[in-house]
């Protein structure tokens, strides 16, 4: 298990790896030095590649929700800003623990939050680098056979993480990878959580709808996915038909017609 130490620097508070401390001791000069290789770029949400001395990382910085003065929604998602605690600090916690229980994910080193002088924070997260190449680009390369072999390890890999009671946030082919043993790898889990048992059965069919959305657009027909959750299953028609009735209807709302 990895040690984390209470972090402060210029109005950031959090915490870090030990070992780490040395890197981020001054974070606003090292962003400043270090601005990287930028992967997703948005008001409200980036992610930058940075190669550091102890190997490459992924730096993630959340602000508070976008929208202008006249904007209601945008607003409301602000001020739940105010309220709510350091979504950093929410990755961390469920990174280490799936760590700690032997899945597969970036592992955490900084995890911190900074307010401006109005009160909006400003969250950042910084982990190692895993390097695997997504489900997607495995599933475009490989030809039917071998794209069936690594869906079939994906359902089994997931049943597991299901049935250790985890659910992934934003399970889709760009967020899973497999590595070459066919261990899964869970990449963005800024809403992956241990959810309670009343809940639990309701939100993995949720994310493996999701999923199948994702994975039908991909390949461009649905029978993937049927074989996917015929494995994922495991024997159990009725879950996995009630499973393709909510990708079906998430098709339907994308206004996708894959039968």
């Amino acid at each position: 298990m990895t040690l984390f130490l209470p972090y402060q620097s210029h109005g950031w508070h959090g915490r870090i790896a030990k070992g780490w401390q040395h890197l981020f001791d001054d974070l606003d000069y090292w962003l400043a030095a270090n601005p990287g290789e930028s992967v997703v770029s948005f008001p409200s949400r980036e992610v930058r590649r940075v190669e550091t001395p102890a190997g490459a990382v992924y730096v993630k910085i959340l602000r508070s929700g976008g929208g202008g003065v006249h904007d209601t929604r945008g607003w409301v998602g602000k001020l739940k800003w105010l309220a709510r605690p350091s979504r950093a600090e929410a990755i961390r916690r469920i990174s280490q623990t799936l760590l700690d229980e032997g899945f597969l994910c970036a592992a955490p080193l900084l995890a911190a939050r900074r307010r401006s002088p109005a009160g909006w924070p400003t969250d950042l997260f910084i982990s190692r680098e895993i390097r695997s190449s997504l489900l997607a680009q495995r599933l475009h390369l490989h030809e039917v056979d071998q794209a069936r072999r690594l869906l079939a390890q994906v359902a089994d890999e997931l049943r597991r993480f299901h049935q250790a009671g985890f659910v992934h946030g934003d399970c889709t082919p760009y967020n899973l990878a497999l590595t070459d043993e066919g261990r899964l790898v869970l990449f963005d889990n800024d809403r992956t959580v241990r959810s309670p048992v009343w809940l639990r059965r309701q939100r993995q069919r949720r994310s493996l709808s999701s999923f199948g959305l994702r994975l039908t657009q991909l390949m461009q027909s649905l029978d993937p996915f049927r074989e996917f959750l015929a494995r994922y299953a495991n024997g159990d028609k009725e879950e996995a038909e009630r499973i393709l009735r909510l990708t079906r209807k998430r098709l339907r709302a994308k206004e996708l017609d894959f039968q």
